[in-house]
């Protein structure tokens, strides 16, 4: 019982990071205005998550269990689809994922940003295997329907291509419009034309 009680003011710490990174960046998180938005004392946040960086693994755990269990999902729904539809679903995914998932996309993104690339710390480690991992399993279904006349190597070409979708998901939806030009897109458009892009490089040479 203690354990489940344990979990689940854990788990009411980190929603309550969540909602705050939707407005402030992580750096300007304090463990007294964690406290105050989960509703518990400082002393019950220090004793689940010693500092800062152990929240942001807490944090990117759970966050990765979420896309995942999207990525699946499409995997799943997928499984006897063609290209298009496989490159439509996955794009619909990794927009609604970003979009719902703002703060702490920005917060891991920042996090690894500041580190160097041959950064072998632990935590940093952790950060680049995961994704590394779930990206590419992602690119790998997109493979399997690459026409190899076009893409000799697909799971190379499928990597580039949706390496691009993402950026220009996290782009518009993470870190806002820092380009200066004043496009606006709905999430419908833009999951519209990320799939259309990622498509047309797929099946083009």
């Amino acid at each position: 019982m203690s354990q489940a009680r344990s979990r689940d003011t854990l788990d009411r710490i980190l929603t309550a990071a969540e909602e705050l990174l939707e407005t402030r960046e992580f750096d300007e998180l304090t463990m007294a205005d964690l406290a105050e938005q989960a509703g518990c004392g400082v002393g019950t946040v220090y004793g689940r998550l010693p500092n800062k960086e152990s929240l942001l693994l807490c944090l990117h755990e759970r966050y990765l269990a979420v896309g995942l269990a999207g990525s699946a999902s499409v995997f799943q729904n997928c499984v006897g689809a063609g290209l298009e539809t496989r490159v439509q679903h996955l794009c619909s995914m990794l927009i609604d994922f970003f979009a719902g998932n703002r703060g702490v996309t920005r917060a891991i993104t920042n996090y690894l940003f500041t580190r160097p690339s041959d950064d072998a710390s632990a935590n940093v480690a952790i950060f680049r295997r995961d994704a590394t991992a779930a990206f590419r399993q992602a690119a790998g279904f997109l493979a399997e329907k690459v026409d190899r006349r076009i893409h000799p190597d697909p799971q190379a070409a499928c990597e580039f291509g949706l390496l691009a979708a993402q950026d220009v998901a996290q782009s518009r939806l993470v870190f806002g419009d820092r380009s200066g030009l004043q496009i606006k897109y709905s999430q419908k458009k833009l999951k519209s034309n990320v799939a259309t892009m990622l498509l047309t490089y797929l099946t083009h040479a």
